[in-house]
């Protein structure tokens, strides 16, 4: 058979498919391709329900797999002492100063900002979160209070004080953050609530007399995932020892045989 040639300039010539699937608008192409071919485009994603669960940002076999290792690794070693602070109850040293620093830091600059606002006048919308450096406050109107929509949208302005100038967010103080990590809901009410940067401070080494904290001169064990005070075990077996050493009598009226 004979082989049919082809002339060398239609040889030359090959077809472009890119030409098949172009349009008269180009798409951008994500940074970096080889190509610029459009076909070559992400699918877009399919909207999610507002029902629908939104996914872990770990993925759960990954839990699961850390849970498992964490429950074996427990009963190889079942009463373990928790060697860094402060997970062990602990201080951590080199943070008390710095703790030291900041709570000073903090009623300077309350003490500072109180002396500011006596001399320079500072305004505060009596809806919005909105503040104004000087005599009369601006007319602007970005209100987005209640009832703003009523006014317009304009600030009903009021004088301002220290805490609207700097406003420190609240937390529960943990008297034993480590024995007692948690506060339930029924203690909402008994438990106080103190500026945030303030029990971070006594967290971290400050001492103040109206928020005491517990504080331990021994680290904590871990027993199967549980964290138990043996420092604490002993205080209450001393408090009952000298309870029975002041009050002899027994609840009938008569002396034990060891006192007598």
């Amino acid at each position: 058979m004979h082989k049919i040639l082809k002339p060398q300039h239609l040889l030359s010539k090959r077809p472009n498919l890119t030409h098949f699937f172009s349009t008269k608008t180009p798409i951008p192409l994500p940074y970096g391709t080889e190509t610029n071919d459009p076909s070559f485009k992400d699918i877009p994603k399919p909207v999610r329900d507002k029902s629908e669960r939104k996914p872990y940002v770990t993925p759960m076999k990954v839990l699961i797999k850390r849970a498992k290792e964490e429950r074996e690794a427990r009963k190889l070693q079942p009463c373990r002492m928790l060697e860094n602070p402060p997970e062990n109850g602990l201080l951590v040293p080199q943070l008390v100063p710095v703790a030291h620093q900041v709570y000073e830091a903090r009623e300077a600059l309350i003490s500072g900002i109180s002396k500011l606002v006596k001399v320079i006048p500072v305004q505060k919308c009596r809806f919005c979160h909105e503040l104004h450096i000087g005599h009369v406050g601006h007319e602007i109107r970005t209100c987005t209070g209640p009832g703003s929509g009523m006014r317009s949208s304009t600030h009903v302005w009021r004088k301002g004080r220290v805490h609207d100038v700097v406003f420190f967010p609240k937390s529960y103080h943990l008297y034993d953050r480590v024995g007692k990590p948690r506060v339930v809901h029924d203690e909402s009410r008994r438990v106080p609530r103190i500026p945030a940067i303030v029990e971070l401070c006594i967290q971290a080494g400050v001492d103040l007399e109206k928020h005491p904290t517990k504080r331990r001169t021994k680290p904590v064990y871990s027993i199967e995932g549980r964290i138990v005070d043996f420092e604490q075990a002993k205080e209450n077996d001393g408090n009952e020892s000298n309870t029975h050493d002041e009050n002899p009598w027994s609840s009938d009226g008569s002396r034990s045989w060891d006192q007598i």
